[in-house]
């Protein structure tokens, strides 16, 4: 690292920069108002973005840029703006170690990931590691304690908390905490002259009676390329109520990664329907990505589709315009045209056009098949659950629901070449089974969950606390319980995983065994039965509590083996460790030297932890102790005595 310095320092620019805190700054505009700022990483060079701001990530959106840096760590990082260090963060996961530096128009810069923070922060921080014994912390120092110049080199870049690869995460935040686009302050070092690339788009239905392409459902269509734009080139038949989805990133010059597009205009005939601007948001919004996008496609399948209509429960920021919450009603029997219009900040832009028509529903789709399947198959989609069925003997038949104690006949309302199609309300009631003559298919429907509203609901299985904010929409939830005898496990499916829920909701699951020694069993999620995520070990009375943001399969796990401790490196300058536990992970580790608390610094993405010493000249010596802990309560102690 030090010769690493060294060449730094030898450069002429550089060596003006550290010593008069002068960089050769760039013109911001933001609006009507400019000021410098500093880019933070080599400025004046040209610079590559791997992750926008408002990017879609899983569970939230993005709140700034990442900046490449070579795949390496240890490039100097250099503060935008002048101002002082108002919160500096450590942790295992999320930012890592972080800095946030406020200026004086109110307005935060932050730097997430960092290798290591400058000598003096470096120091303040270590000594409050050693005072509160804990190597996380979250600290606001004194405004008057760490006084920064603009273009003041402030820390290393690094790899640290929930980093896949070594980057810099560069965020500014307003007077009110909310993230907004550093790319709105015109940054030379960023070259973006690419325009938005679609990959495909995809047509919802969104009322019984709505039909694309004479059917109902969700149905995802393929783009060709011309020019600069997109297009699809037959008419596409439709009718009633109907939403569009795209599926496609933005580039940034010398990138290939795959960022989000920040702005996006929807269309109908040329009327403006919709427009979505992606320029701040505030971080109570940002679980609400999940119902920005198509949640069980992304669960599926790994797409991330984009509404283009304002969903059931979505209160995002973003829509700036909106007609009919950007859903298209077509009832006409007339050519129409959908365009939509993608744009980055640099300007490029790219559209899509899409040709459709409005068609009546008909009582038969010809040269059409219904998505593959064979027998009855269902799926919900939002109020209504479409029922699919073969033919027997070439004839359809009607079919058969069976709720609230009483059957109700329901008519095909469209046939395929192969298949017969009914819709059912699950308003009127939620199905026990279906039959279409001797094809039948159960459900385990427990409850309607109403949205908006506090509600409890009570079985012999499992209890659920919704709260107001937990749900988007209304949740029809289907559970079912499953004992394996075997292997003396009991499986909960408690709900749709593909459902997705915008707050916590509370569940105290019921065990039909017992349990020898309950505070070693715990609940667990999984996808798949084989791989496993440790939720709850909360037990009261029998029953365990759990607190989840997600539905789906839930089982209880024995955990009895404690973490696994392995000598990394011994030796008097640093001790360091392999530490990991393979089923309910790691909650908390210790050590001591000579009875003393020691830092010990921790990456979860290596399971590796190591030691730094309250001064740096204090050699690791004596009997050194190690302790981890698991969630399930099991502990590891590792001692030696180092000479």
């Amino acid at each position: 690292m030090k010769r690493y310095w060294k060449l730094r320092l030898n450069k002429r620019n550089l060596i003006i920069l550290l010593f008069s805190g002068i960089f050769p700054g760039v013109l911001a505009q933001n609006g009507s108002k400019s000021e410098t700022l500093f880019f933070p990483v080599r400025p004046g060079e040209v610079n590559y973005i791997s992750g926008s701001m408002g990017e879609i990530r899983s569970t939230h959106f993005h709140a700034g840029i990442d900046i490449k840096t070579s795949g390496i760590s240890g490039l100097p990082v250099y503060a935008t703006n002048h101002g002082y260090v108002s919160r500096i963060r450590v942790a295992a996961g999320g930012y890592g170690h972080a800095l946030y530096i406020q200026h004086p128009g109110g307005e935060t810069s932050v730097y997430a990931h960092l290798l290591r923070f400058k000598e003096d922060i470096a120091n303040y921080v270590r000594e409050e590691q050693y005072r509160l014994e804990s190597f996380e912390v979250n600290l606001f120092p004194d405004k008057d304690l760490f006084k920064i110049q603009r273009g003041e080199m402030i820390a290393l870049s690094g790899n640290t908390g929930s980093s896949l690869a070594p980057h810099l995460h560069f965020e500014i935040r307003d007077n009110k905490q909310r993230p907004v686009n550093p790319l709105n302050y015109g940054f030379k070092e960023i070259k973006d002259e690419v325009a938005p690339i679609l990959q495909a788009f995809a047509l919802q239905t969104f009322d019984i009676d709505s039909r694309i392409n004479h059917q109902y459902g969700r149905f995802e269509f393929p783009v060709n390329k011309k020019g600069s734009g997109y297009y699809f080139e037959n008419p596409i038949p439709v009718y009633g109520d109907i939403g569009i989805q795209i599926y496609g990133y933005d580039r940034f010059n010398g990138a290939n990664n795959k960022n989000g597009i920040p702005r996006i205009e929807l269309f109908l005939d040329d009327t403006l329907r919709l427009k979505i601007i992606i320029d701040t948001f505030s971080f109570t919004d940002s679980r609400h990505v999940i119902n920005y996008y198509d949640f069980q496609v992304r669960n599926e399948r790994r797409r991330t589709y984009q509404k283009l209509y304002i969903d059931d429960g979505n209160q995002l920021p973003f829509y700036k315009f909106n007609i009919n919450r950007g859903i298209l009603s077509v009832r006409d029997e007339k050519l129409h045209s959908i365009k939509v219009r993608m744009s980055d900040l640099a300007g490029n832009t790219t559209e899509l056009t899409v040709p459709i028509k409005g068609v009546k529903p008909t009582s038969l789709v010809q040269d059409i098949k219904e998505s593959k399947g064979d027998g009855l198959n269902t799926k919900l989609f939002e109020n209504y659950l479409k029922i699919q069925s073969i033919f027997e003997n070439n004839t359809p038949n009607n079919a058969f629901v069976y709720s609230n104690r009483m059957m109700y006949e329901l008519l095909p309302v469209y046939m395929t070449d192969n298949q017969a199609v009914y819709l059912w309300d699950m308003r009127i009631g939620m199905p026990d089974s279906i039959s279409v003559c001797h094809l039948s298919k159960s459900f385990q429907y427990e409850i309607m969950l109403p949205s908006n509203t506090e509600f409890n609901f009570y079985n012999k299985v499992f209890d659920i606390r919704s709260f107001r904010h937990s749900l988007y929409d209304t949740v029809y939830l289907e559970s079912n319980y499953t004992l394996l005898k075997d292997d003396h496990m009991e499986i909960f499916n408690i709900g749709d995983p593909n459902i997705p829920l915008a707050n916590s909701i509370q569940i105290n699951i019921k065990p039909k065994l017992k349990y020898d020694d309950p505070e070693k069993y715990a609940v667990y999620s999984s996808m798949d039965m084989k791989r496993f995520s440790f939720v709850s070990n909360d037990w009261n009375n029998g029953q365990i509590k759990i607190l989840t943001k997600n539905l789906g399969y839930f089982t209880i796990l024995k955990d009895t083996v404690p973490p696994e401790i392995r000598p990394f490196q011994q030796n008097r300058n640093k001790v360091s460790f392999m530490i990991k536990d393979d089923l309910s992970g790691i909650k908390k580790y210790k050590a001591t030297l000579d009875g003393n608390w020691l830092l010990m610094h921790y990456d979860p993405k290596q399971n590796l932890i190591w030691s730094e010493t309250k001064e740096p000249n204090i050699p690791v010596t004596g009997e050194f102790i190690l302790e981890v802990e698991d969630n399930a309560g099991n502990v590891n102690r590792f001692n030696n005595l180092i000479n």
